[in-house]
């Protein structure tokens, strides 16, 4: 890959990304789930009280937050759409303009912060999230602004994510039905597991939306279980169904050890993760949804976009960097990959 020829290419694709930005409080406790629990009703019993040890830190977090900022970082001409606090909007240029991205924030609602224990299990990391969405929680389309959506019909990619968000059906049908025909949309619904009773309204409104459906549903293989409504637990038999039901849409699910595409019944790409250590889990389906977009803009082939993607995500998630196009290429060169599962 020529990195110049291709850093001036993607300066040249305008991708928006909206709506939620978080200010994350990671937590590392530094101790098993089962210590960890111990822990706190030791602690809670004695009518409260300090655990020393865990590690924290104050980063910038949401899907939406992610992915933008992590284009940025790949050297697209990114733009974060969003309604925050004056503080937020404060928080949000704070963190995204360093890497390019244009923000295009109304300061007229509330910030959304979530505390994340990062707890270990085995080789990796399971985080538990304690998320207050702010206006996040109930972004329809009627907050977006004039100037917010020049922004998205002047896009070539539009990338929605979040199901905490409330409205979220209503923003993805009426951004579908708006924007150019040839504007390419992602969706990343994020954990559906609290939002089961609205599944159904995500596939009437969103996927079997009339006129322009999206053109990529993301998500991990509990999250593309739920959407199939599959009663079978493997991912390829929920992605089976949701690309035999909705021909259209590619279907993609990142999981720790491997990454599949599907569209029309067809797996189009199997792709093994790079073995890593991970450093920070959170955001890892972020990262990968953002760098499946940019080797999309690169007309690199399915299988090798999907490769591109697990570096992207593989890369942020052991370093706790955002990532650079040269340092991806770098980390593909350099790191060993799981034993495919072909």
């Amino acid at each position: 890959m020529d990195i110049e020829k291709s850093l001036k290419k993607l300066r040249e694709v305008n991708i928006t990304v909206l709506p939620d930005f978080y200010l994350d409080i990671l937590i590392n406790p530094n101790m098993s789930y089962e210590k960890l629990m111990k822990e706190f009703d030791e602690v809670y019993k004695r009518g409260g009280g300090n655990l020393l040890g865990p590690k924290t830190q104050i980063v910038s977090g949401g899907n939406g937050g992610n992915v933008a900022i992590t284009l940025g970082g790949l050297g697209v001409n990114a733009a974060f759409i969003s309604n925050s606090s004056e503080f937020g909007k404060t928080l949000i240029e704070f963190y995204m303009h360093p890497y390019g991205v244009r923000t295009y924030i109304s300061p007229t609602g509330e910030t959304a912060i979530s505390l994340i224990f990062e707890i270990p299990h085995g080789t990796t990391k399971h985080n538990v999230m304690l998320c207050s969405a702010g206006t996040v929680a109930n972004f329809s389309s009627e907050l977006l602004i004039d100037e917010q959506w020049k922004v998205l019909k002047e896009s070539d990619v539009v990338a929605i994510t979040n199901a905490q968000n409330l409205e979220m059906e209503d923003l993805v049908e009426t951004i579908l039905s708006e924007i150019l025909p040839n504007t390419n949309v992602s969706i990343d619904f994020s954990d559906l597991t609290p939002h089961i009773q609205r599944i159904d309204g995500f596939r009437k409104r969103v996927l079997e939306h009339p006129t322009k459906p999206p053109t990529y549903i993301f998500g991990n293989e509990n999250e593309v279980r739920l959407l199939a409504k599959s009663e079978d637990n493997s991912p390829e038999a929920a992605l089976r169904k949701l690309s035999l039901e909705y021909p259209e849409i590619i279907f993609g699910c990142h999981m720790a050890r491997k990454a599949e595409i599907w569209q029309g019944g067809d797996q189009l790409a199997l792709e093994p993760c790079f073995s890593i250590e991970i450093l920070k889990a959170t955001g890892a389906g972020d990262f990968w949804h953002a760098g499946y977009l940019v080797g999309d803009q690169l007309d690199l082939s399915i299988p090798e976009t999907v490769s591109f993607a697990n570096a992207v995500a593989g890369y942020q998630i052991s370093t706790g960097k955002i990532a650079t196009l040269k340092e991806i290429i770098d980390f593909i060169n350099s790191s060993s990959r799981y034993e495919s599962s072909r």
